[in-house]
């Protein structure tokens, strides 16, 4: 398989033949049970179009005595003629290579309906194939969307009724996905909006998911972005998208390949139930006179680009160990306070590349150094929580190199006792009992002892980072180290660290605490959980500094603790796609020593720097002088994890909205504790003219929630040409640039998205005459949906008068509350 992504086709047959579903499976590929088949899954309707026609007999029935008298509908379940699946063979144990199947609910019901008679018919329907489906050990069903968007609550409480019934959330679950296009020019957002409406109506239900349509042309970043944090389950992956190259063999765009490598980064982590994401060929049988294979060319294609891209994701097929990976959601560690365990440290200890760069940055400081160490004299060198002792053993390394082992004393000091056994048994068998062990709080260390008694130290190294920077008490820990145990010149690594935050969407981690009632005032570290950062610019909030104090220590012992450690940011973030907003996202960035750098923002980050009090009285006279940077993830870092902290309710906002976040960090001396708030403000900004109407002053997309059929089938007459090689491999090129590329080479027929879905639920207008059946068209004749007025309704700019007066008014459009307000969630103890 390929990671947790697998292939299913869609069969191309008319609706007679739909219990011979299985000719379909010889004529793509043939295999023999030596032979393994080149797709995973295949996608059936679960009914026929005879259960349609029995359905409507009886609903008509109905509809005539229920005028004489009341009495309940009664559907009927589908009998052996009206399935399409077989009620054997369905049930896909891993060693078998046999093709499993994914359901396709019926598509002309009308559960938007204003009729409630005809959406409580759609909503039994749908039962009796659920029903059905997991009898036969289908656990996932797609549903069509709603065609009538002006009545989408309609649809959304439909769907929620069907979730709340016990035949989708009983173990195993079922899993509804609605079929959408991933984008339409006309509104790039749209169908990301109908989604969320739908899914909000259904309260972040874990077994409602989307399968996403690939579009023909390029979709803008901002767009693929917000999707690859949703519950994506499917890609719908149409032939009529496909190019034929110089060999006439069918390949995808670029911008394609690249759209599917993304998803299959992603891994299918971004769904709580089946962890896994199919792509899902349609439509083959209509070009397959047109290229070279025939049907099984575009699954060869796309086996292919899977198998590169699993090359290029690293990942090694090992089911087991993808599970070991699968995404989790962690309370941050509390070090200070709690005894970590063996295994904690194990995995910190695995990641290379962090202490490569502690070694670099302590070989450095002590060549700085070594021009003061004498043996009468020797440098003492401090290791603060020193763990299990992998900055021990590269300290001694670092001293081998310069031939400093009799110049330089050791000393490790940890508090855990099953930490400091570990560290005694390494001083025995590889240190040489060289170093100076001491089993205590680094804060509590000789601080009752007179000056002249306690150590001081020429350099302290530490690593008591947490996914924050600071979120592991390392201000207040190496205060201690700085106040009791330096000199004036004392060298601390890391020098510095800044904490940074960005307004973030996270489907799948609100509907993960929100499932379990976890709390949504406490921050959680996240791995492998998908998110959007939804601002251009991630901020800086804070930062720290060792030393503290560029000055005589004894001059700042005495001072208040919590005006030392507390700090307060009120960052603002320009937001210019309307979305929603589950938490803010932190990060952090390290100077270990000179331009030894550790970050783990995300890669290509646009950072906006925290003032000082000097710049920004610049910054107030000239915003451009603001600090503004670039910078990635340090390459191949394992060590730390995104912390999010949540907001209990999302926030939606519209186009070019403006937040205000406030985050605090909290020292206490009284309460002996350190804690987080964190709120939120949303404005937009209006223009106001004499005659009294309000429009946007910046270029506000119109806010609406959604686009109608009306404006969604327009076509685009644009071509491109995907230029390859002979051999397959060829084909594909993920580093190609696309941008110049000739307009040319597209199969003949085209479509748009919201084509693809209609095409994957049989209502496509593009249908070949003889495929078209009753099957394919709605059965109470439901008309184009009503088409939503674009416009804003304000006053047409060149309609005011030029010398009108203009006011542009910050109007607040919505705001959070104060979370963890005293750390009544989550805390540090002191």
């Amino acid at each position: 398989m390929h990671s947790n992504v697998f292939v299913g086709v869609k069969p191309g047959f008319n609706h007679k033949q739909h219990n011979k579903g299985s000719r379909f499976l010889g004529n793509v590929t043939s295999h023999t049970s030596e032979e393994p088949s080149n797709y995973d899954y295949v996608l059936l309707p679960i009914t026929t179009g005879r259960y349609k026609e029995i359905v409507g007999q009886v609903f008509k029935e109905f509809q005539k005595q229920s005028k004489q008298h009341w009495q309940p509908l009664r559907v009927p379940e589908p009998q052996l003629q009206d399935i399409c699946i077989p009620p054997f063979n369905v049930n896909k144990l891993d060693d078998d290579d046999t093709p499993s199947y994914i359901g396709l609910l019926s598509s002309w019901l009308e559960l938007e309906s204003p009729d409630l008679a005809v959406r409580d018919l759609g909503l039994k329907v749908l039962l009796n194939e659920c029903k059905y489906a997991r009898f036969v050990g289908i656990r996932k069903l797609i549903l069509a969307p709603p065609r009538d968007l002006s009545n989408l609550q309609l649809y959304g409480q439909m769907i929620y009724r069907l979730l709340q019934n016990r035949i989708i959330f009983t173990a195993p679950a079922l899993t509804i996905s609605i079929s959408l296009p991933l984008y339409e020019d006309s509104d790039p957002l749209a169908t990301w909006e109908l989604w969320n409406t739908v899914r909000k109506l259904c309260e972040y239900h874990s077994s409602l998911t989307v399968s996403l349509a690939l579009p023909r042309t390029k979709t803008p970043s901002f767009v693929l972005n917000r999707w690859l944090a949703e519950p994506v389950s499917c890609l719908l992956v149409s032939s009529s998208i496909f190019a034929s190259n110089q060999y006439d063999y069918p390949v995808l765009h670029k911008f394609n390949q690249n759209l599917i490598l993304k998803f299959q980064k992603i891994n299918g982590d971004s769904q709580i139930l089946r962890n896994e994401l199919c792509v899902i060929l349609h439509g083959m049988e209509k070009y397959a006179n047109d290229v070279k294979g025939g049907e099984s060319a575009y699954l060869e294609y796309v086996n292919f680009l899977l198998k590169k891209g699993d090359k290029a994701l690293n990942f090694k097929g090992n089911r087991q160990l993808m599970l070991q990976e699968e995404s989790r959601i962690m309370p941050p560690l509390k070090p200070h306070s709690d005894t970590l365990l063996n295994s904690t440290y194990l995995t910190f200890e695995k990641d290379l590349v962090k202490y490569d760069l502690y070694e670099s940055a302590i070989l450095e400081a002590l060549q700085d150094l070594s021009s003061r160490a004498t043996f009468k004299r020797p440098l003492v060198v401090l290791v603060a929580g020193a763990g299990r002792g992998p900055l021990v053993d590269r300290t001694f390394k670092t001293l081998s190199m310069l031939s400093l082992e009799n110049r330089v004393s050791i000393i490790a000091i940890e508090k855990n006792p099953q930490a400091y056994l570990y560290l005694q048994k390494r001083n025995f068998d590889y240190w040489d009992n060289k170093v100076e062990l001491i089993k205590e709080d680094m804060t509590k260390w000789q601080t009752n002892e007179p000056p002249e008694r306690r150590v001081q130290v020429d350099l302290c190294i530490s690593e008591l980072l947490g996914s924050f920077g600071c979120n592991e008490l390392s201000p207040e820990c190496l205060w201690s180290i700085e106040k009791y145990h330096s000199r004036n010149d004392t060298v601390f690594i890391p020098r510095s660290y800044s904490s940074y935050i960005a307004p973030v969407s996270s489907p799948l981690f609100y509907q993960k605490l929100s499932k379990v009632n976890r709390s949504l005032e406490s921050p959680w570290v996240v791995h492998r959980v998908p998110y959007c950062i939804l601002s251009s610019k991630i901020n800086e909030v804070w930062r720290f500094e060792h030393p503290m104090f560029e000055k005589d220590v004894d001059q700042v012992e005495d001072g208040d603790d919590t005006v030392r450690f507390s700090q307060s940011s009120l960052s603002e973030f320009k937001m210019k796609h309307r979305g929603e907003i589950h938490g803010f996202i932190g990060f952090f960035t390290v100077t270990l020593y000179n331009d030894i750098f550790l970050s783990t923002l995300p890669d290509d980050s646009t950072v906006r720097l925290k003032s000082n009090e000097e710049s920004s009285k610049c910054a107030r006279q000239d915003e451009d002088l603001q600090l503004i940077k670039r910078c990635d993830h340090t390459p191949n870092m394992t060590s730390w994890s995104p912390i999010i902290f949540p907001l209990k309710q999302p926030l939606s906002f519209v186009d070019d909205s403006e937040l205000s976040v406030l985050m605090s960090r909290i020292h206490s001396d009284t309460e002996q504790k350190v804690w987080y708030e964190w709120s939120l403000e949303s404005f937009i900004y209006l223009m106001l003219s004499n005659y009294g109407s309000a429009t946007a002053a910046t270029n506000m997309t119109n806010p609406r929630s959604i686009v109608t059929e009306g404006t969604k089938t327009s076509n685009h007459n644009r071509h491109f040409s995907v230029t390859t090689n002979q051999n397959l491999d060829n084909q594909i090129d993920l580093d190609q640039d696309v941008e110049n590329e000739e307009e040319q080479g597209f199969l003949s027929n085209l479509e748009t998205g919201w084509q693809s879905v209609q095409d994957i639920h049989g209502l496509s207008e593009t249908t070949r005459p003889d495929q078209l059946n009753s099957t394919n068209r709605p059965m109470f004749d439901l008309k184009s949906s009503r088409v939503l007025d674009s416009t804003s309704g304000s006053p047409r700019h060149e309609d005011l008068e030029e010398d009108a007066p203009e006011v542009h008014v910050r109007v607040k459009t919505g705001v959070s509350t104060l979370h963890n307000v005293c750390g009544r969630a989550f805390s540090l103890p002191l």
